[in-house]
Protein backbone atom coordinates (compact mmCIF):
# COMPACT_ATOMS: atom_id res chain seq x y z
CA UNK A 1 0.00 0.00 0.00
CA UNK A 2 1.27 3.44 -0.91
CA UNK A 3 2.18 5.62 2.09
CA UNK A 4 -0.13 8.48 2.88
CA UNK A 5 1.41 11.75 1.63
CA UNK A 6 0.36 13.53 4.80
CA UNK A 7 2.26 10.96 6.86
CA UNK A 8 5.34 11.56 4.72
CA UNK A 9 5.13 15.30 5.26
CA UNK A 10 4.63 14.77 8.97
CA UNK A 11 7.73 12.56 9.11
CA UNK A 12 9.74 15.22 7.28
CA UNK A 13 8.53 17.90 9.66
CA UNK A 14 9.41 15.81 12.69
CA UNK A 15 12.90 15.15 11.34
CA UNK A 16 13.42 18.82 10.50
CA UNK A 17 12.39 19.78 14.04
CA UNK A 18 14.68 17.13 15.52
CA UNK A 19 17.69 18.39 13.57
CA UNK A 20 17.08 21.97 14.64
CA UNK A 21 17.03 20.98 18.30
CA UNK A 22 20.21 18.93 17.82
CA UNK A 23 22.13 21.73 16.12
CA UNK A 24 20.75 24.69 18.06
CA UNK A 25 21.21 23.23 21.53
CA UNK A 26 22.10 26.60 23.05
CA UNK A 27 18.78 28.20 22.02
CA UNK A 28 15.67 28.43 24.16
CA UNK A 29 13.13 25.79 23.09
CA UNK A 30 10.59 28.53 22.34
CA UNK A 31 12.97 30.01 19.75
CA UNK A 32 13.30 26.69 17.94
CA UNK A 33 9.54 26.17 18.07
CA UNK A 34 9.16 29.57 16.42
CA UNK A 35 11.45 28.49 13.59
CA UNK A 36 9.49 25.30 12.91
CA UNK A 37 6.09 27.00 12.82
CA UNK A 38 4.93 26.61 9.20
CA UNK A 39 2.44 29.46 9.63
CA UNK A 40 5.35 31.90 9.22
CA UNK A 41 5.32 31.23 5.49
CA UNK A 42 1.64 31.28 4.58
CA UNK A 43 1.68 34.88 3.41
CA UNK A 44 4.99 34.43 1.61
CA UNK A 45 3.70 31.37 -0.25
CA UNK A 46 0.49 33.19 -1.23
CA UNK A 47 2.17 36.40 -2.44
CA UNK A 48 5.70 35.56 -3.51
CA UNK A 49 5.19 31.89 -4.31
CA UNK A 50 4.23 32.38 -7.98
CA UNK A 51 7.50 34.24 -8.61
CA UNK A 52 9.89 31.63 -7.17
CA UNK A 53 9.95 28.89 -9.80
CA UNK A 54 13.06 29.20 -11.93
CA UNK A 55 14.19 32.33 -10.08
CA UNK A 56 17.57 33.28 -8.70
CA UNK A 57 16.78 33.76 -5.00
CA UNK A 58 18.75 35.40 -2.19
CA UNK A 59 17.55 34.63 1.35
CA UNK A 60 19.01 37.26 3.71
CA UNK A 61 19.34 36.45 7.43
CA UNK A 62 17.85 33.08 6.56
CA UNK A 63 17.84 31.45 9.99
CA UNK A 64 17.59 27.64 10.09
CA UNK A 65 16.36 27.20 6.50
CA UNK A 66 12.63 27.20 7.15
CA UNK A 67 11.98 28.88 3.80
CA UNK A 68 13.98 26.16 2.10
CA UNK A 69 12.05 23.50 4.00
CA UNK A 70 8.45 24.75 4.05
CA UNK A 71 8.30 26.64 0.76
CA UNK A 72 10.92 24.55 -1.08
CA UNK A 73 11.09 26.82 -4.14
CA UNK A 74 12.01 25.20 -7.46
CA UNK A 75 14.61 27.87 -7.99
CA UNK A 76 17.30 28.22 -10.61
CA UNK A 77 19.63 29.16 -7.76
CA UNK A 78 19.09 29.66 -4.04
CA UNK A 79 21.69 31.47 -1.94
CA UNK A 80 21.21 31.94 1.79
CA UNK A 81 23.22 33.88 4.33
CA UNK A 82 23.15 34.33 8.09
CA UNK A 83 25.56 35.49 10.77
CA UNK A 84 25.10 32.30 12.84
CA UNK A 85 27.96 29.79 12.28
CA UNK A 86 25.88 26.98 13.83
CA UNK A 87 23.76 26.99 10.68
CA UNK A 88 26.53 25.73 8.38
CA UNK A 89 26.54 22.12 9.68
CA UNK A 90 22.74 22.18 9.91
CA UNK A 91 22.52 23.21 6.26
CA UNK A 92 24.89 20.42 5.27
CA UNK A 93 22.85 17.80 7.13
CA UNK A 94 19.51 19.03 5.81
CA UNK A 95 20.87 18.86 2.26
CA UNK A 96 22.46 15.50 2.90
CA UNK A 97 19.14 14.02 4.00
CA UNK A 98 17.28 15.63 1.09
CA UNK A 99 15.09 17.72 3.39
CA UNK A 100 15.86 20.92 1.51
CA UNK A 101 16.63 21.56 -2.13
CA UNK A 102 20.11 22.11 -3.47
CA UNK A 103 21.25 25.51 -2.23
CA UNK A 104 24.28 27.47 -1.09
CA UNK A 105 24.84 28.90 2.38
CA UNK A 106 27.42 31.39 3.58
CA UNK A 107 28.07 32.66 7.10
CA UNK A 108 27.94 36.45 6.81
CA UNK A 109 26.60 39.51 8.53
CA UNK A 110 23.71 40.97 6.56
CA UNK A 111 25.50 44.30 6.24
CA UNK A 112 28.84 42.75 5.27
CA UNK A 113 27.64 40.43 2.51
CA UNK A 114 29.09 41.45 -0.85
CA UNK A 115 27.17 39.62 -3.52
CA UNK A 116 28.21 39.86 -7.13
CA UNK A 117 25.17 38.27 -8.79
CA UNK A 118 21.81 39.71 -9.80
CA UNK A 119 18.83 38.05 -8.12
CA UNK A 120 15.23 37.80 -9.30
CA UNK A 121 13.97 37.53 -5.72
CA UNK A 122 15.41 38.83 -2.45
CA UNK A 123 13.76 37.63 0.77
CA UNK A 124 14.41 39.46 4.03
CA UNK A 125 12.26 37.75 6.66
CA UNK A 126 12.25 38.48 10.41
CA UNK A 127 15.21 40.89 10.30
CA UNK A 128 13.85 44.42 10.48
CA UNK A 129 12.45 44.03 13.98
CA UNK A 130 16.01 44.02 15.41
CA UNK A 131 17.13 47.21 17.17
CA UNK A 132 20.57 47.24 15.53
CA UNK A 133 19.24 46.82 11.96
CA UNK A 134 18.27 49.83 9.88
CA UNK A 135 15.76 49.12 7.12
CA UNK A 136 16.96 51.94 4.85
CA UNK A 137 20.61 50.90 5.15
CA UNK A 138 19.76 47.31 4.30
CA UNK A 139 17.99 48.49 1.14
CA UNK A 140 21.10 50.48 0.24
CA UNK A 141 23.13 47.27 0.34
CA UNK A 142 20.75 44.83 -1.33
CA UNK A 143 18.82 46.70 -4.00
CA UNK A 144 21.89 46.84 -6.27
CA UNK A 145 21.62 43.02 -6.32
CA UNK A 146 17.96 43.02 -7.42
CA UNK A 147 17.50 42.44 -11.13
CA UNK A 148 15.15 44.66 -13.18
CA UNK A 149 11.65 43.25 -12.79
CA UNK A 150 12.74 41.36 -9.68
CA UNK A 151 10.86 41.17 -6.37
CA UNK A 152 11.89 41.98 -2.82
CA UNK A 153 9.88 40.55 0.07
CA UNK A 154 10.18 41.64 3.72
CA UNK A 155 8.25 42.15 6.92
CA UNK A 156 8.51 45.20 9.16
CA UNK A 157 7.02 46.39 12.45
CA UNK A 158 4.36 49.12 12.38
CA UNK A 159 5.21 52.10 14.61
CA UNK A 160 1.54 52.67 15.41
CA UNK A 161 1.35 49.34 17.22
CA UNK A 162 4.26 50.19 19.51
CA UNK A 163 2.22 51.64 22.39
CA UNK A 164 0.01 48.54 22.44
CA UNK A 165 2.95 46.14 22.73
CA UNK A 166 4.70 48.49 25.19
CA UNK A 167 1.63 48.33 27.45
CA UNK A 168 2.24 44.57 27.73
CA UNK A 169 6.00 45.16 28.20
CA UNK A 170 6.80 43.43 24.90
CA UNK A 171 8.27 46.22 22.79
CA UNK A 172 11.57 47.38 24.30
CA UNK A 173 13.73 45.04 22.22
CA UNK A 174 12.23 45.93 18.84
CA UNK A 175 12.57 48.59 16.16
CA UNK A 176 9.52 50.04 14.46
CA UNK A 177 8.91 52.13 11.35
CA UNK A 178 6.42 54.57 9.92
CA UNK A 179 4.81 52.52 7.16
CA UNK A 180 4.07 55.59 5.05
CA UNK A 181 7.80 56.32 5.13
CA UNK A 182 8.54 52.74 4.09
CA UNK A 183 6.22 53.07 1.09
CA UNK A 184 7.76 56.40 0.12
CA UNK A 185 11.28 54.96 0.32
CA UNK A 186 10.34 52.02 -1.89
CA UNK A 187 8.71 54.30 -4.44
CA UNK A 188 11.70 56.63 -4.47
CA UNK A 189 13.95 53.71 -5.34
CA UNK A 190 11.93 52.66 -8.37
CA UNK A 191 9.97 49.91 -6.63
CA UNK A 192 6.25 49.28 -6.95
CA UNK A 193 4.46 47.69 -4.00
CA UNK A 194 2.48 44.71 -5.34
CA UNK A 195 1.35 43.30 -1.99
CA UNK A 196 1.00 44.78 1.48
CA UNK A 197 -0.45 42.24 3.90
CA UNK A 198 -0.98 42.60 7.67
CA UNK A 199 0.26 39.64 9.67
CA UNK A 200 -2.18 38.04 12.09
CA UNK A 201 0.62 36.27 13.93
CA UNK A 202 1.53 32.60 13.94
CA UNK A 203 0.03 31.46 17.25
CA UNK A 204 -3.63 31.38 16.28
CA UNK A 205 -6.29 31.22 19.00
CA UNK A 206 -6.86 34.32 21.13
CA UNK A 207 -3.66 35.93 19.90
CA UNK A 208 -4.81 35.74 16.30
CA UNK A 209 -8.30 36.91 17.21
CA UNK A 210 -6.91 39.95 19.04
CA UNK A 211 -4.73 40.88 16.07
CA UNK A 212 -7.63 40.54 13.65
CA UNK A 213 -9.79 42.72 15.87
CA UNK A 214 -7.09 45.38 16.09
CA UNK A 215 -6.77 45.39 12.31
CA UNK A 216 -10.54 45.46 11.72
CA UNK A 217 -11.27 48.24 14.21
CA UNK A 218 -8.18 50.43 13.90
CA UNK A 219 -6.34 49.34 10.76
CA UNK A 220 -3.25 48.65 12.87
CA UNK A 221 -1.04 45.59 12.60
CA UNK A 222 2.04 44.72 14.60
CA UNK A 223 3.79 43.37 11.53
CA UNK A 224 3.25 44.31 7.88
CA UNK A 225 4.51 42.21 4.97
CA UNK A 226 5.59 43.97 1.78
CA UNK A 227 6.29 42.56 -1.66
CA UNK A 228 7.67 45.11 -4.10
CA UNK A 229 8.86 44.87 -7.70
CA UNK A 230 11.64 46.78 -9.36
CA UNK A 231 10.47 48.63 -12.46
CA UNK A 232 11.67 46.45 -15.37
CA UNK A 233 13.21 49.40 -17.20
CA UNK A 234 15.20 50.39 -14.12
CA UNK A 235 18.72 49.02 -13.84
CA UNK A 236 19.75 47.41 -10.58
CA UNK A 237 22.26 50.21 -9.98
CA UNK A 238 19.73 53.03 -10.33
CA UNK A 239 17.37 54.59 -7.80
CA UNK A 240 19.60 53.68 -4.86
CA UNK A 241 19.15 56.28 -2.17
CA UNK A 242 22.09 58.66 -1.95
CA UNK A 243 24.27 58.01 1.07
Amino acid sequence: MMPDKRDDLSDRARRYRQLLFEHLIDRPPAEVEFFVNARRFRILAATLGPHLAGARILNVACGPFALEFYVAPKAAALDSLDIDPALAPLHAELRGEGLIADSRFVVADAMAFAGEEAYDVIVINDLFYAKHVDFHAVLDRYLPLLAPGGHIYFDILDRRAGPIWAFFNKDAAYRRYDLAGVRADLSGRGLTVEAEVPSMGIKGGLDGAARRLMWTLAGITNNMIFMARRTPATSAAENIRAK
